[in-house]
């Protein structure tokens, strides 16, 4: 006796192929979010290092003037694996990471521009475009 195909039974196979496919859905946007969330975190750091390096190039002293400019390489440095855990989330986030891996590369003034409109970017997402490079 051959067994026949209950009705019920391709049901149930497609609402659980529809809830698969709309888990995956909801992941790989949590996925973007996530990465988003993490290059606003880097851009904390960020906004907070432009803040220090325009402190130090107003200092009227050298020793604060130093002070402040360490400080401010320090945040860049504290944003660097925050902005490579945005790339591995979202790789449209890789030009912030690479812009931070520059540090010690090139003065701090050289990076600002980019800096600030690759964060700007991360603040402002248009759905498909990447933060410039």
């Amino acid at each position: 006796m051959a067994l026949r195909p209950r009705p019920w039974c391709a049901a149930r196979r497609i609402t659980g192929t529809v809830m698969l496919a709309g888990g995956v859905a909801v992941l790989l946007a949590s996925c973007s979010n996530s990465g988003t969330a993490l290059a606003e975190q880097a851009c904390v750091h960020v906004d907070a290092s432009i803040r220090l390096f325009t402190q130090a190039e107003h200092a009227t002293s050298t020793a604060t003037a130093r002070r402040k400019a360490n400080q401010a390489i320090g945040q860049l440095e504290a944003a660097l694996p925050i902005a490579a855990q945005a790339n591995s989330a979202d790789a449209a986030f890789n030009p912030l990471m690479t812009t931070l891996q520059e540090i010690g590369r090139t003065s701090e003034a050289n990076l600002i521009p980019a800096l600030r409109a690759q964060c700007a970017a991360a603040s402002n997402p248009t759905g498909g475009s990447a933060p410039p490079g």
